[in-house]
């Protein structure tokens, strides 16, 4: 996997998982879940937004839930985790995952064990240092 850090912005962390491949999507619980390599986590509950492009681009269109399979085997180009609890997930197959935490009935969880959690939910992205040796 290429970056490994974290890295503040001003309404941003910058995830530091270039690199990291899908090696899983399924569901559990309900809940969307992308498994990526090295055991790193993201788990969705409510609408979420798969486009193949970026999706304030003029005719991209939503892709359906079941599309969420396509990001199997693709690598992760940029993640980007907002204090607003949205996020924002670029793959190297073209597609784009956005998740748009200030909408009703929308959670998300993403793990990097050992490193951090961040979680997404009414509005508010927080993100909660692991302990290396408990995480």
């Amino acid at each position: 996997m290429g970056e490994s850090m974290l890295v503040e912005g001003e309404d941003r962390w910058v995830a530091g998982i270039r690199g990291a491949q899908v090696v899983s999507v399924g569901r559990r619980s309900g809940s969307r879940v992308v498994g990526f390599a090295h055991g790193i986590e993201l788990k969705m509950d409510g609408p979420v937004l798969l486009t193949h492009g970026s999706a304030p681009t003029p005719g991209v269109a939503s892709l359906p839930d079941e599309d969420l399979e396509r990001l199997r085997g693709a690598t992760v180009l940029s993640m980007v985790l907002f204090k607003s609890g949205s996020l924002r997930l670029v793959f190297d197959t073209g597609h784009h995952l956005n998740v748009d935490g200030s909408a009703p009935n929308v959670e998300t969880r993403f793990v990097k064990p050992g490193e951090f959690e961040w979680i997404g939910r009414r509005g508010a992205g927080v993100l909660r240092m692991l302990d290396p040796d408990f995480g």
